[in-house]
């Protein structure tokens, strides 16, 4: 299936115009439709801020915001009404008619904040696939907004993009994340339309020990197979983890490899045991250096 419906989720961040630019070139290469939904927490200028907070200052990482917009100063209980705090939810909205219009994308934008993660999961029920951003310790979104939350609720696959470094292409060269499981097997079918012009593919599985190698083989073959017949050659690998934990070694293979996006199944665990033990997805989502989708 071709990807003709995107959803970009936009913050006050630098990290955010990494993510709209990464998803308006995907918008471009796929001719799709790019929806962005603009998410604000509670102490983000432009939104009511939280009772006797005083000051709203705006979150750390926003050196793309135009400069010169009136400096935030402490109110007086009087004053609470925000008038004079920058309209952000405007600027961000700016910048998002600002990258679509000259590629003559069509869009459309909406706004949501706190207790309203389930009109995000309305719109993402209708789209192919959903552009997010990893959680930044800059920026605290609301509750109900975390990407482990979407990626469970949503039912797409959604491409998590890390909240420090450049992205402007992802899908030439991936390293997918394979162990059989259920969670592998959707992510790998959801990214398809990704890496369809993929420049060199490989097939990893990580494990604990040597002895699983032959029982994978046969899956391994047939998973290189198939991508062949939708024209992508692939590769596979299979490594033991030693002393490291499954995600470092799929991020260190990834560096070694130049790799510029990860597929991985999430939880194949309940969340509450990763919550507790840890996992994979957790580890993933914590110390990611390249995009990742992920779907459950």
């Amino acid at each position: 299936m071709d990807i003709k419906d995107i959803l970009v989720c936009l913050d006050p961040t630098d990290a955010s115009e990494v993510r709209l630019r990464l998803a308006a070139a995907l918008a471009i290469e796929h001719r799709a439709h790019l929806s962005a939904v603009c998410v604000l927490s509670e102490m983000s200028p432009g939104t009511p801020p939280l009772r006797h907070a005083g000051v709203i200052s705006p979150p750390m990482g926003v050196a793309w915001l135009p400069q010169d917009l009136p400096t935030p100063r402490e109110a007086s209980p009087a004053e609470q009404d925000t008038s004079e705090a920058p309209d952000m939810a405007a600027i961000i909205e700016q910048r998002f008619r600002e990258r679509v219009q000259p590629h003559a994308i069509e869009g459309d934008w909406h706004q949501l904040g706190a207790g309203e993660g389930a009109d995000l999961i309305t719109l993402a029920g209708a789209t192919d696939l959903i552009v997010y951003g990893q959680t930044s310790p800059n920026y605290r979104m609301p509750s109900g907004y975390q990407p482990e939350n979407i990626i469970v609720t949503s039912g797409r696959p959604v491409l998590i993009i890390p909240y420090v470094g450049e992205f402007t292409t992802v899908g030439r060269r991936v390293l997918v994340a394979w162990d059989g499981t259920r969670e592998a097997v959707r992510a790998l079918h959801d990214a398809l339309p990704l890496i369809g012009k993929a420049e060199a593919v490989t097939v990893l599985t990580v494990r604990s020990r040597e002895a699983s190698f032959e029982h994978d083989a046969p899956g391994l073959h047939r998973v290189v197979r198939h991508l062949g017949r939708h024209g992508i050659t692939a590769r596979h690998e299979e490594t033991l983890r030693g002393e490291l934990r499954i995600a470092e070694a799929l991020l260190s293979r990834a560096a070694d490899l130049d790799i510029d996006l990860i597929i991985a199944g999430a939880y194949h665990h309940s969340r509450f045991r990763e919550a507790l033990v840890g996992g994979v997805s957790r580890d993933l989502f914590d110390h990611m250096t390249v995009p990742v989708l992920m779907s459950h």
